[in-house]
């Protein structure tokens, strides 16, 4: 499955980037597949009888494609378990499942973010290369993006590392082709 060791060689990297002072045991796991009801449960199922924490979870759907990631810490005494659980979910559901585990300093603190909301009649690269490269000028991480449901194409952009107003004047000096929309708020 190359698509499952490329995951599992993302989440090695994301897994490393977890660092502070205090270890503790960790698990990233990503699912993804075919969007289906039921395909989070399923996950929560096959994890609901271990003595874990759940520290993260995102889900998006994209062109009915799943891609649910979700940080865990653990005993370690139990990731053999919780792998054969998570494969024999998988083999039934048909989902692909990525996992790495390991010894982490402190996870992080949430981070504050701030929203970008851009909006335009035609998204295009060059749109979204010129505000991308303005959150990079702020020093600033996209934390994520959002597609929102309205009329124009709407994107969220949920950032970290900036303050409201120096953002806001960033996003203002922007220079574009077709100016979209953008709405700069905290959240």
């Amino acid at each position: 499955m190359p698509e499952a060791r490329l995951f599992r060689d993302k989440l090695r990297f994301l897994m490393n980037d977890l660092a502070e002072k205090s270890p503790v045991f960790a698990g990233l796991i990503l699912l993804t597949g075919q969007d289906s009801p039921g395909a989070a449960r399923g996950l929560f199922s096959s994890l609901s009888e271990f003595a874990i924490q759940v520290y993260d979870v995102e889900q998006i759907v994209i062109n009915n494609r799943l891609i649910l990631t979700l940080l865990i810490t653990l005993n370690p005494a139990h990731q053999s378990a919780i792998e054969t659980d998570l494969n024999l979910f998988a083999e039934n559901s048909g989902f692909d499942i990525a996992t790495i585990f390991s010894e982490q300093s402190k996870l992080p603190a949430p981070k504050e973010c701030i929203g970008i909301e851009v909006s335009a009649e035609k998204m295009n690269p060059m749109l979204l290369m010129t505000v991308t490269k303005g959150i990079e000028d702020l020093k600033a991480n996209i934390e994520s993006i959002t597609r929102l449901n309205q009329e124009k194409v709407g994107l969220l952009f949920k950032i970290s590392g900036a303050d409201l107003h120096t953002a806001t004047e960033a996003m203002n000096e922007l220079q574009f082709e077709n100016a979209p929309d953008i709405r700069v708020f905290s959240l």
